[in-house]
């Protein structure tokens, strides 16, 4: 079967890593989706496991349409019967157009749902089950993807009741944090860690700790009655490590809400957060540094030497690999070369994710 997997578009590579060490092949990669082969039963693991990915979806269908007879017939063509019972309820999560004839995403999603609901026989007696639909068009080249996942995103892991001003998405912590290839026998340092995002995604990482405290849109589907979603061993080999992170921040409220946070997600003992000042840290030799500083909106009452300050990264973790989400020009503050560096979107602003490996 072929799946998608949405993401962060710039951060595809860490779903590629994961999926990659699952066995899965990986068909092909665009901005935000990576098209990849696998199973009907590869649906739970893939929900449970994947820290980098927001959303799983089964590719239906995909044919060229030009106009709305196409449409109709491209779409019932699919094999839905074998995923939709007759009396399923179709929900069109999302229709996204680009460069086609058919352009009007109202009819667009109109069609699609008539023909569905034709070749499945449906009767108009909804029993309440739930299938998320997403509709790409572009180039007249349709996609009908089934959305596994449900309301709410992978992101959503439940752990984060408060966050800071501007916080960083759960995928998008988790994605650092593959990209920068961590050896979890090092300790993670995040030194403006905030609500302690990137510190408790390291932990739950290193723990094997899945996203089973939630539910998903497939576990509804007859197709998944006889599924069982006790799956504990997932991740392999968890870390022996007793402090696999420690985060530091100025603002003694976010470090109370990156505790509560830490307990809510399982992580407490292994996480460790600290109330302090980027310029009083003590040094720190051969760590591995994940770190998302303040930027735009949160530079409002921060002083305006702080750039400058982030110059001491290189000394205050000297031997380490340092990694950095910023909007600014590291490499001309630091000084030195990225290895790798990667660009995308974070809360509306452009940054730049640096990789910098420890001279």
């Amino acid at each position: 079967m072929k799946f998608v997997a949405l993401c962060t578009s710039g951060l595809e590579g860490a779903v590629c890593k994961e999926l990659k060490r699952m066995g899965l092949k990986i068909l092909k990669v665009t901005a935000g989706h990576v098209n990849f082969l696998g199973q009907m039963s590869d649906v739970p693991r893939l929900n449970l496991t994947l820290r980098s990915a927001e959303r799983v979806l089964i590719e239906m269908a995909e044919f060229e349409a030009k106009t709305f007879d196409d449409l109709f017939d491209g779409t019932f063509s699919a094999n839905w019967q074998d995923f939709l019972h007759s009396r399923a309820t179709l929900v069109i999560e999302k229709v996204k157009v680009r460069n086609s004839k058919l352009s009007a995403t109202g009819a667009v999603a109109s069609v699609v749902k008539k023909a569905i609901y034709e070749k499945i026989g449906s009767k108009n007696d909804p029993d309440g089950t739930i299938y998320p639909l997403y509709v790409y068009l572009k180039n007249d080249r349709v996609s009908l993807l089934l959305d596994t996942t449900g309301q709410s995103a992978l992101s959503k892991r439940g752990y984060r009741l408060k966050a800071s001003a501007a916080p960083l998405r759960e995928t998008i912590a988790a994605g650092l944090i593959i990209v920068s290839d961590w050896d979890e026998q090092k300790l993670l340092v995040d030194p403006f860690c905030g609500s302690g995002t990137i510190c408790i995604e390291a932990a739950r990482m290193a723990l094997g700790i899945l996203n089973d405290k939630r539910t998903f849109a497939f576990q509804s589907w007859p197709i998944f009655a006889d599924v069982k979603m006790t799956i504990h061993s997932f991740d392999g080999v968890k870390s022996k490590m007793n402090k696999i992170a420690i985060g530091f921040d100025r603002d003694p409220s976010m470090i109370r809400i990156a505790r509560e946070n830490a307990v809510r997600a399982g992580v407490a003992g292994s996480v460790e957060f600290v109330c302090k000042r980027f310029e009083e840290l003590e040094d720190f030799k051969n760590v591995h540094v994940v770190t998302n500083p303040p930027y735009g909106v949160r530079l409002k009452d921060i002083d305006r030497n702080f750039l400058a300050k982030l110059a001491k990264l290189l000394d205050k973790f000297a031997g380490s690999k340092i990694c950095v989400l910023s909007p600014a020009d590291l490499e001309r503050i630091l000084k030195i070369k990225a290895s790798k560096k990667l660009r995308f979107q974070n809360s509306g602003i452009w940054t730049w994710y640096y990789i910098f490996e420890p001279s």
